[in-house]
């Protein structure tokens, strides 16, 4: 288990800095939303989006993962996920979060997919399960930590 964690704590650092952000993004763009003014019912069809881009995100990274390997899909979709992030506040309506959170929740399959197959690559029979366990605790801490996070900024803070 050990060499497992050796080999991948940057991954697990990185997969719980992942989700701060994708806990924060989840619980903020509704209140950012509210606060543009949008209705509810514009607000559940751009975080439904999100589910869309899930769905391809899981069919097409494993081709992705073939094709350039671990490291590079996972660096390539987190730095996607931080420019789409960025856009909310700069492009605020409907139609722009709904493709920005189909974009998000494809890259976001795409780094579990990309996370657990490299875990699974980096363990053996004797300690899969327990790297696959650590994994999903980060991932937990992360979202946890998020929502301790809401509080420190305003949501109406960011102007264009």
């Amino acid at each position: 288990m050990l060499q497992v964690l050796s080999s991948a704590w940057a991954l697990l650092l990185g997969v719980c800095l992942l989700m701060v952000g994708n806990g924060l993004q989840g619980t903020m763009l509704g209140v950012r939303g509210d606060l543009e003014g949008f209705s509810s019912f514009e607000m559940s069809l751009v975080m439904a989006a999100y589910f869309v881009g899930f769905l391809g995100g899981s069919r097409l990274a494993p081709e992705m993962i073939r094709r350039v390997g671990h490291v590079r899909v996972f660096a390539a979709l987190a730095s996607f996920i931080s420019a789409v992030m960025i856009l909310y506040p700069l492009l605020p309506n409907t139609v722009a979060w709904a493709l920005g959170r189909i974009l998000i929740g494809f890259c976001f399959s795409g780094v579990y997919v990309t996370a657990e197959s490299w875990l699974n690559n980096a363990a053996d029979n004797t300690n899969r399960g327990k790297a696959l366990s650590l994994y999903m605790i980060v991932q937990t801490i992360g979202i946890i930590t998020a929502q301790g996070l809401i509080q420190v900024g305003d949501p109406a803070g960011y102007e264009a």
